[in-house]
């Protein structure tokens, strides 16, 4: 049995099918198995990075453990010989096994453990109800119903408030679902920020928040991610993450690329 990797990214399947990534609640977009949203936020992390990415997959539904390696080209490979059996050895060993995706079991969708206090009601409900319309691939809506609770929080909170990051994390959610890259990098750039603040740079939530900014900066048009370079620069040089320099290099060398071919 292979060690695990003491800097992998951690992947947990609850035994109800409910996912976490490094302990932060996740779900895959509206028709996508589990597993391939997983793999594709993997995939975006090691391209954003410009390095590959050791994850630990443990799912608890289908009892094993796994850990692979993501590369920068989004191939894959498993990095143990063989699935490590939760409770069954005789259960296929398989690298990515196809699962459904979870179904909500909480009005909250903010994991109990993190760094987020608890909504107050009405709030709460309007945040799960944002949710729910994300989930229907209805976007717009959800975005707007998430923007009207932002703008209500930060007004009697403060737009640093953890009742207003809780919805932000949210909200950055929903502009990735809709493929709006060019507002998940600015609400991420702010997230990340706010997270710096409370939490310092080597925060989880800190360091997942830059993370998602830059893979929307990754998937922006060349002018847009031209444009947005030194917000994306300053951000890396704010806030000390790994392998930082790297990303600042990749996102310099894309700069170039975009330049050179104007």
């Amino acid at each position: 049995m292979n060690a695990i990797p003491p800097d992998a990214v951690q992947v947990r399947i609850t035994s109800d099918g409910i996912c976490f990534i490094d302990e932060e609640y996740f779900t895959p977009p509206p028709g996508v198995t589990l597993n391939e949203a997983v793999l594709t936020h993997l995939q975006l992390e090691a391209a954003a990075l410009e390095m590959p990415l050791r994850a630990v997959i443990q799912d608890e539904q289908a009892q094993y453990t796994t850990s692979i390696q993501v590369n920068t080209d989004g191939t894959s490979h498993p990095l143990n010989s063989e699935a490590q059996a939760l409770n069954n050895p005789n259960l296929p060993q398989s690298t990515v096994r196809p699962t459904p995706p979870p179904s909500p079991r909480t009005a909250d969708p903010i994991p109990a453990d993190r760094p987020y206090e608890p909504l107050p009601e009405p709030y709460r409900g309007r945040l799960a109800a944002a949710c729910a319309t994300a989930n229907q691939d209805r976007f717009r809506e959800a975005a707007h119903d998430a923007d009207q609770l932002l703008a209500e929080l930060s007004t009697q909170y403060g737009p640093s408030h953890l009742y207003t990051l809780a919805v932000g994390l949210v909200r950055g959610d929903i502009a990735w679902l809709a493929q709006d890259y060019r507002y998940g990098l600015q609400i991420w750039i702010f997230m990340a920020r706010s997270w710096h603040l409370h939490v310092g740079p080597q925060h989880d939530s800190t360091v997942r928040a830059v993370g998602n900014a830059l893979s929307c900066w990754c998937r922006l048009q060349p002018e847009d991610a031209k444009a947005s370079v030194p917000h994306v620069v300053k951000l890396l040089q704010d806030i000390a993450i790994p392998n930082g320099d790297s990303a600042v290099q990749a996102i310099k060398q894309r700069e170039q690329r975009i330049v050179l071919a104007n």
